[in-house]
């Protein structure tokens, strides 16, 4: 991050200046944290932000032996015994945001691409920063930074040399008006509405609030700017026609402005058929799994609007990749394992299992977890799950946790052979079962919400002690 002064920073904040030991005026930093283990040694500013577990506050007086440091501070705390300038803000998580805003509009320079969605935006994000990165100088948030606290801290850690820079806009609680202050601080000049599928629905209650919230994102688009929103998906459709701006829908749905038409198996890799405003291109990617490639179809016309001609978006296709956990797909021994362990919901989860089983011929095993924050309707999902996983080709299916159950529940009532079900309180323990009955040759995969931990379930399996 180039270099802001303690006076720039207070301006941009409306903080107040408390020069506890030496007046501090030329006090300069480059590095932002809100976590003083992780701070930098010398012109760090440290923000004290409250969470349910946890004061900052607590921890400033662990600073006053280092030199070149600062921090934001609420004004309810008492500076007795500081010996470091602070700044003094009504709220030090709003100043955060607030100077993250001042940045963005200070480096004006930069083009800012703001994903959201349901699902996909951490792997879309890295496919577009991949692309482009092969001829610009580009930055992306860090791992799933994406929140209200975790987008303005990325802001905050770019360089300001960047050409491009991506990141990712997710909303938690409440949901309604999360992205929109999102979208407020970045102000993107590219938005990517990737899809709205049936998450959060314990605050958001039902799909069509799951849509108005993403459709937030476009909220602050100037004249010049654009945003790539699904076509194919009714309840988007809805909350975004009428959003002011420059709006190009993309799907599988003829009737969008950009059109994915045909998907095309090849022996080490897959080739995209597109269609862009009438014009058919072909791309060529290492990328087989089925849900990712329609991310990385957006993805590269994100990388065309912001100047890559085609035939650089394919020199960069040739060696792009998914991120672990998120359909990783890997050899161990004489097992294939689809490394989905990241997260999950219905609409993925279904995606997933159908394409795994049109992929794959020989044995395959669900290793399947809890689906979160499905809010009240969450047993029926499971069980819908359970349903449809009992229409293809598995031949085991392993559930862990207990709203799983119900995925067991739904493939038994439906047809599926009881005896090659097997539940699991926990993922290591489905990773020691898997060990000892998974046939050589099997494809497994793995999918399952954050909180089950499924990763554990691979690493038991790939542990060879």
């Amino acid at each position: 991050m180039p270099e802001l002064t303690i006076n720039e920073i207070a301006d941009a904040v409306n903080g107040e200046i408390l020069d506890m030991e030496e007046t501090g005026e030329n006090l300069r930093f480059v590095h932002y944290d809100f976590d003083t283990r992780s701070m930098e040694s010398e012109h760090s500013l440290f923000f004290a932000l409250k969470s349910e577990n946890r004061d900052g506050h607590e921890f400033i007086g662990g600073l006053n032996s280092r030199k070149g440091v600062a921090a934001v501070v609420s004004k309810e705390f008492d500076p007795s015994g500081t010996t470091i300038p602070l700044i003094r803000v009504e709220d030090p998580l709003t100043a955060v945001q607030q100077l993250a805003a001042h940045v963005r509009n200070t480096y004006r320079h930069i083009k800012y691409v703001g994903i959201t969605g349901s699902a996909g935006k951490t792997t879309t994000k890295e496919f577009v920063y991949h692309l482009l990165s092969h001829k610009h100088k580009a930055y992306r948030s860090f791992k799933n930074w994406n929140n209200w606290i975790g987008m303005p801290f990325s802001i905050l850690n770019m360089k300001g040399d960047e050409e491009a820079a991506v990141f990712e806009l997710a909303m938690s609680y409440p949901g309604i008006g999360e992205i929109d202050l999102l979208a407020e601080i970045l102000r993107p000049d590219v938005a990517v509405l990737l899809n709205a599928f049936p998450v959060h629905l314990e605050f958001l209650k039902n799909l069509d609030n799951v849509a108005r919230a993403k459709a937030e994102i476009l909220n602050y688009l100037a004249a010049d700017d654009i945003a790539f929103i699904n076509g194919d998906l009714e309840h988007v459709l809805k909350r975004t026609r009428s959003k002011k701006g420059r709006k190009v829908y993309f799907g599988n749905e003829k009737t969008n402005d950009i059109v994915l038409k045909k998907i095309v198996r090849r022996e080490h890799g897959t080739t995209l058929v597109v269609d862009f405003f009438g014009i058919e291109a072909r791309f060529d990617t290492p990328i087989i799994h089925r849900v990712h490639l329609e991310n990385l179809f957006i993805s590269i016309f994100v990388a065309q609007h912001l100047g890559m001609k085609h035939v650089e978006i394919r020199d960069a296709l040739l060696n792009i990749k998914p991120l672990s956990g998120r359909g990783d797909i890997r050899r161990h021994g004489s097992f294939t394992i689809i490394d989905e362990t990241y997260n999950s919901n219905p609409e993925a989860l279904k995606k997933t299992l159908d394409w795994v089983n049109k992929e794959y011929r020989g044995k395959k095993i669900a290793v399947v977890g809890d689906m979160l924050e499905l809010g009240p309707k969450e047993d029926r999902f499971h069980r819908e799950m359970g349903t449809h996983l009992a229409s293809l080709r598995f031949d085991r299916l392993i559930v862990v946790g207990q709203r799983a159950l119900k995925i067991a529940e739904g493939a038994e009532k439906n047809g599926y052979d009881s005896a090659r079900i097997k539940h699991f309180d926990n993922s290591a323990d489905a990773g020691l079962f898997l060990k000892q009955v998974a046939e050589p040759g099997s494809v497994i995969l793995f999918k399952a919400s954050r909180g089950v931990q499924l990763e554990k379930a691979v690493e038991v399996l790939c542990d060879d002690d």
